[in-house]
This record gives C-alpha cells, structure tokens and sequence, in this order.
C-alpha cells in the first residue's frame, strides 16, 4: 500500500506548498485536517455458491479499503471536504503502476459546504455520503460488504433547524448522467426526497418520516419480469416511511419502522398490451429491541429483531445487513443473499424476505468483545414454487479495541440450508466461513 500513500501524500504535499508558496492564497487550507482509515477484510469461505460440499470451490482472498481525506476552511462560513478511496483490490493482485493507480482512486467526497443560508440552511453542494450505514432504504458511503466497497451520492443537501422543535434535512442529485458532453439526452437517473425528524414527540425518544423519490428516465435497460415488455418510459420509484427509536428504560432501546413504495415503471408493460400492475406497491418493516448493562464491569449486550419486506418491495439504496454470510457476501453471484429476491430485490435490500435475529455479547475485559448472533431467513413469497425456507445462520465474533482508532476482528460463521435452496442433483451441504478484519483511523 506504500505506492497510494506516496501518490495521496503527493498531491496534499502539493496544494500545501501552493498555499504556501503564494500569499494571495495564503488562507486557502485554513483549519486543515487531515483523515482517514485503513480496512482490510480477510475471508475463507466453502460451498458460498453451489451449497455443495462434494465440489472444490473454497476460496480465500483479502480485500483493502484505504481511505484519504482532508476538511479545510474556504471562508469564515465555508467549508470544504475531499476524500479520495481505492476500494475492492486484493492482496496479491500484484503491484500496480502510476496509471493504474490513477484509473482505480476517485474522490468519493468533493464539497463545500456554505454556513446559514437565508440565516437558516446549512447548504452542502457536491459529491458526499448521506445516511446511516444500517439504513434500510438509503445509504451512501462506505458499505459493509465482502469487497469493501463504497458508494456517493453528486446532490445538493439543506440541513435546517424547524423552531427548535425538528430538524430537516433534503437532498437533490443525480446518481447518473447518461447523456454525452453537450448532448440534449433525458435518460438520466435522478434522487430527491426529505426527511423530518423530532425528539419532542416521544419521551427519550425520536420520531422521523421520510419521502424519497428516484427516477430513471428513459430508462433503456429495466428488470422486465415475467410477462412484461420493454417500453422505454420512466421508471419512477417513490419510497415514505416513518421511523420511531428511543430508550425505553435505563439500557433497553427500540427501533421500529414501516416503510411504503409508490410511484410506477412505465419502463415496462403488460406484454398482451394491458398493464400488468407495474406500479411500485410494496412495503416492508422492522421491528428491534437492544439492550445494553454492566455487569460486574463488564459490558453485557443483547438485541432481538424482526424484518420483513414483499415480494415486491423495492428501496433507494439500502444498506442494514444481517448476517455474516447472508449480510456481507453479496457480491458473488450465486451467493445466498442474491437467490429468489425477485425482480425488486438487492443482496441487501429486504425485498421478499423475512429476517428473525438474536443475538448476545458480553466484553470479560475493558478491549475484547465475545458476541453470538442467530439468524432465520424466509422468503415472504414462495417465487416458483420453491418454498419459503431460505436458511439459518449462527455468527461468533470475537473483536479486540487496541485504542479508540484501532481494532481486530476474527469471526466465524455457518449457514444451514433451507429447503428453498436445496440442490436437485447434488448434495447440498451448509455454507462456512472464516474471516479477520482490521481497521485503522486516523
């Protein structure tokens, strides 16, 4: 990782001896500070996409995630963020030259961000993160998954205060442009949509509700289900929810949230010419518990949670997974996340899925972390015929915080096969995985 350190440590050593250089922007990197982060995800997985213990197919394979940034003051009331990343390259790849090197980082922040606009509104325009990492409908940043990969949102966001009593916040951009430099072309993908949220309405509490749109315009290339045609209209897909957390008493919170599809795919339709009901209609919820004491000084958690979402449940860009195996391996295809989601579904979307978990831990010392977690999975629609069970996984996670920037993780974990994705011809055997994942801060 020598070669990225050098190019990053490069171009920051550069636009701080510009800024030195030359007194008329003597002020441009004022209250500069750097940071970032360091990721590796080390896994030995078998039978991950054939269920077949009889086949050779296990695999071993490291995956880092290094990120560089830097914020700094513009002016007194702006502020400026750039944070490069290389993500999903593997140990062992091989070194890599200047120009590989260039074609594989990309600045996944690149913003400023404007203080009370109209005395009210902070403004952030330009390329940033936005969300929770275990949101179900929409996230942008670094994700959780097997390659460690990452993902921003090009938008304007308002952040404002609603008389003290809620707060706001709004987004509108653009997740692609499809359209070459100077063309007249309306085939873009745009998002836009708000959230409100208060604390003053639930004791030791916050409720929130949400309205998200996304459009593909024109689009040219739609999931066409069984018994549609293409059309080449919008697809047009608007996500509403409502969420409520909080404590209920001294270490026992809450989590609960319903969420709703509206809108329509006019990028399909019924394939006699009648519309089939191509219209988003689906929804999804979850329910949570978490409790968290210690015991004797020593930290004792526990969580029990319950999902679900139909067949025809879609979402922006969810990001909340379960599991070990079913949660963070879903970029195999094959994978267990990706099997019978039907033609909303994502690896990490809760489309026709239903998700029932426990889970305990308990930290003997102040740094190392012993935590158990239990997971059923279910389909809510049984999509041809194959039944409804999809599997259960068990999850043993040992973790160790050397300081408040560094940490280490060994896990282990198992899937059992439901009957859903049982092999006809071969012998279906259960899913194993080992892993080991460092991160470092800075």
């Amino acid at each position: 990782m020598s070669q990225h350190y050098k190019l990053l440590s490069l171009g920051l050593a550069l636009a701080l001896v510009e800024s030195i250089s030359f007194p008329a922007h003597a002020d441009l990197f004022k209250n500069f500070k750097a940071d970032g982060s360091i990721e590796t995800r080390s896994i030995g997985i078998d039978n991950e996409t054939d269920r077949n213990g009889s086949a050779e197919d296990y695999r071993g394979e490291t995956n880092y995630r290094l990120m560089v940034g830097g914020s700094f003051d513009l002016l007194d009331d702006v502020h400026s963020r750039i944070l490069l990343g290389k993500t999903s390259f593997k140990q062992g790849s091989g070194a890599g030259d200047i120009n590989s090197v260039e074609s594989s980082t990309f600045f996944d922040n690149a913003y400023v961000k404007v203080d009370k606009v109209f005395n009210a509104i902070d403004l952030t325009v330009g390329r940033q993160f936005y969300g929770d990492p275990n949101d179900l409908n929409i996230y942008f940043g670094p994700n959780n998954d097997d390659i460690l990969s990452i993902n921003s949102l090009d938008a304007f966001r308002a952040d404002a205060d609603i008389l003290g009593v809620a707060k706001f916040q709004g987004i509108a951009g653009k997740l692609a442009d499809n359209g070459a430099v100077g063309a007249n072309n309306n085939s873009d993908t745009d998002l836009w949509g708000a959230e409100i949220n208060t604390d003053k309405v639930i004791p030791m509490g916050n409720l929130a509700a949400y309205y998200y749109t996304r459009q593909i315009k024109l689009d040219a290339a739609p999931v066409v289900p069984t018994g549609y045609v293409a059309a080449g209209g919008n697809d047009t897909l608007q996500v509403a929810g409502v969420r409520a957390s909080g404590d209920i008493l001294a270490g026992l919170g809450y989590h609960a949230e319903y969420i709703q599809d509206f809108g329509r795919d006019n990028a399909i339709v019924g394939a006699g010419g009648s519309d089939l009901s191509n219209a988003y209609d689906g929804d999804a919820y979850f329910l949570g518990l978490h409790y968290g004491h210690d015991l004797n000084a020593m930290p004792i958690r526990a969580k029990l949670e319950y999902a679900r979402g139909t067949d025809n449940f879609a979402s922006i860009a969810p990001s909340a997974r379960f599991g070990l195996i079913w949660g963070e391996q879903t970029t195999a295809a094959g994978a267990p996340s990706t099997l019978n989601r039907g033609a909303f579904g994502s690896a990490a979307s809760l489309s026709n899925v239903k998700v029932l978990d426990a889970g305990v831990g308990i930290n003997p010392i102040a740094k190392l972390g012993l935590d158990l977690n239990w997971y059923r999975f279910q389909y809510d629609a049984s999509l041809g015929g194959i039944g409804t069970s999809a599997g259960t996984e068990y999850d043993f996670i040992v973790s160790w915080k050397h300081s408040d920037n560094v940490s280490f993780e060994v896990n282990a974990a198992t899937f059992q096969v439901g009957t859903s994705l049982q092999n006809a011809a071969t012998p279906t055997s259960p899913i194993t995985r080992l892993g080991a994942d460092v991160k470092i801060k800075y």
